[in-house]
């Protein structure tokens, strides 16, 4: 299982990377895509100013987001794929938006401190969600028991990725505003 779950981590970090890059080419070609993210981020600025609501906001978000795509997964690992493609995509339309009126060390500075976790916690989340759909597929097919498989990727969810996401949304909240005040 661990081999498995690392090997799809490594694809799932690919894809996302790849995914980062087409949305960074499709922002420098499409700037309309700049309005509709400025109108997501903009639902954001009314819990700029109370870091702690902003915080559980941003956890929340995740952990739900993570939660689910995770347990998505069962529907033979799709829908996990298409939420790193999805994930992937945002960022680099993101980076594209942002760096010609930031520059690209203050994009970074804006998205590394919490994506170092975030990204990795919400990869882990999602390659859970691909070895449960692999395991679906093996019970449906085999008659092996799913449920124990399941409790499993529920345990690391809690014990792992939960701490992690809320980690991220603290550094997110926190620190990310005093390393770039213009956000």
């Amino acid at each position: 299982m661990r081999d498995f779950i690392i090997s799809v981590s490594l694809v799932l970090t690919l894809i996302f990377f790849i995914s980062a890059y087409v949305g960074y080419t499709a922002a420098q070609e499409n700037p309309g895509i700049d309005d509709t993210l400025r109108k997501f981020f903009e639902g954001f600025r009314d819990y700029m100013s109370n870091p702690v609501l902003l915080m559980l906001i941003i956890f929340a978000n995740n952990a739900g987001k993570g939660l689910i795509a995770m347990l998505a997964g069962f529907f033979f690992g799709i829908f996990p794929v298409l939420f790193i493609t999805l994930n992937g995509y945002i960022v680099g339309v993101v980076v594209s938006l942002r760096q010609p009126e930031w520059g690209i060390q203050k994009v970074l500075m804006a998205i590394l401190p919490h994506g170092i976790l975030e990204i990795p916690a919400i990869i882990i989340a999602c390659s859970y969600g691909v070895w449960l759909g692999y395991r679906f597929y093996i019970s449906l097919f085999a008659g092996e028991a799913f449920k124990p498989y399941l409790m499993h990727a529920l345990k690391v969810y809690l014990r792992v990725i939960v701490p992690i996401l809320l980690i991220a949304a603290a550094v997110e909240a926190f620190i990310t505003p005093v390393l770039i005040p213009s956000l």
